[in-house]
């Protein structure tokens, strides 16, 4: 099972030996392929085999690269690895209105619904406002009440000077962990045979990964709890350290069809119910309910 999530920020070469990842510094690493989850290549000064990319994208193993400001710009996606890809990208662009509307309810009642438990157990106030607002949702959102909850939600929890806009070492944290969510989420939608570009609710021409960005949000909150937890504590920039601390935030518990899964394996439940929503075989999708911060551990 897929737990690691590997952060590489000094030089190194990266290839593949006998089903292990072999990673070259002053001294060799190996880590069995199937143990990975993600891999953040964050050092222009690492080299990467074509096998060693192959057998990663053949394994689902998600792999980030960095720009110039060490913030992830582009992944390693695999290809064709989904038995039924034609059935379900047919039924994917032919999904009718109707289910589109209901489907983008369900999730902006669940983002709401989590933003509103973020709060308490970050002990602040304003949960219940978000709660009943929650409860006024209609299909298709045509209120906008995504961007209300939004706008009581952030001042709430970061303080009423805050803004998502503003240049401030939290929103490079929040942007940073949602970075590796979306990338966790694309590489799941593909490997359930979904096309990422064609979204439910985020429709832009110009985006390649609509789809993820509709599923992200009610996965959104467990960041922002997390940020509002740590980052006080964090300096102007990011940290190697701090950074890797976000990359594990997919190993992260949350609450799902009344069990406890890692962030990671929540993401996989919520694609295959929204393939199997395309498919006409359900009406809902299976969302996270945000818990306490806990990581899971393997022993």
């Amino acid at each position: 099972m897929e737990y690691r999530n590997i952060f590489l920020a000094n030089p190194a070469h990266i290839s593949v030996r006998r089903e292990q990842l072999v990673i070259e510094q002053a001294e060799a690493y190996t880590i069995p392929l199937e143990d990975i989850s993600t891999l953040l290549i964050e050092s222009p000064q690492i080299t990467l085999t074509a096998r060693a990319a192959a057998a990663l994208a053949t394994h689902g193993v998600t792999v980030f690269f960095c720009d110039e400001k060490h913030l992830p710009c582009c992944q390693l996606l695999p290809i064709n690895q989904f038995c039924r890809q034609r059935k379900l990208l047919s039924a994917q662009c032919g999904i009718g209105k109707p289910l589109q509307k209901q489907l983008w309810q369900q999730i902006v009642i669940q983002k709401i619904r989590n933003q509103a438990r973020c709060l308490e157990l970050a002990g602040r106030s304003g949960s219940e406002n978000l709660r009943q607002m929650a409860g006024r949702v209609l299909s298709g959102d045509p209120d906008n009440r995504e961007a209300v909850a939004a706008a009581l939600y952030f001042p709430a929890l970061f303080g009423e000077d805050f803004s998502r806009g503003a240049e401030d070492p939290r929103n490079a944290a929040l942007n940073y962990g949602y970075a590796i969510l979306r990338g966790g989420i694309a590489r799941n939608l593909v490997m359930h045979g979904l096309e990422p570009c064609i979204g439910i609710h985020h429709r832009s021409a110009l985006n390649q990964f609509n789809l993820a960005d509709d599923l992200i949000e009610p996965f959104r909150p467990v960041v922002d709890l997390f940020v509002a937890k740590y980052t006080e504590e964090w300096g102007e920039n990011l940290s190697t350290a701090q950074k890797a601390q976000l990359l594990n935030i997919t190993n992260y518990m949350v609450k799902q069809s009344e069990k406890r899964y890692r962030i990671f394996s929540a993401i996989g439940r919520t694609c295959s119910s929204l393939a199997n929503c395309f498919l006409g075989e359900s009406q809902r999708l299976e969302l996270p309910e945000l818990l306490p911060l806990k990581e899971h551990r393997y022993e």
